[in-house]
């Protein structure tokens, strides 16, 4: 039986009419506003409602997933992979975020965000 090769065919360029200028870039949404409540890890007000109810909420600046289960500080946290609330603020201290190679996503806080009392010096 003879092998028959497969017809190919290139697309030809046609006159589709005026060309249209591309659509203008969409503008950045706006921010979040502030939250209202401190994380726990970190002490900035990056939640929007109270740490008991923020399920799965992972804080922007130190990305510390809520436990609201409210393991002790020296507990393991499931949501965090073990890590205790005191290891994910000592890492936050060093480094940025509660582990190195979440650095890159982790934001500075906002002005909104700094609470009357220093993070420094919260827990």
């Amino acid at each position: 039986m003879a092998e028959r090769s497969k017809p190919f065919f290139l697309p030809e360029a046609r006159e589709c009419g005026p060309v249209s200028t591309p659509a203008p870039e969409p503008e950045p949404a706006p921010e979040e506003p502030a939250g209202r409540y401190a994380c726990p890890c970190c002490g900035y007000l990056t939640f929007r409602i109270p740490i008991k109810a923020a399920v799965a909420f992972i804080c922007p600046v130190c990305y510390w997933e809520n436990d609201v289960f409210d393991p002790g500080e020296d507990d393991p946290s499931d949501e965090n992979g073990g890590m205790t609330l005191r290891q994910g603020r000592e890492n936050f201290k060093q480094c940025g975020a509660v582990r190195p190679d979440l650095v890159r996503y982790a934001r500075p806080p906002r002005p909104g965000e700094i609470p009357k009392k220093s993070p420094e010096n919260w827990g």
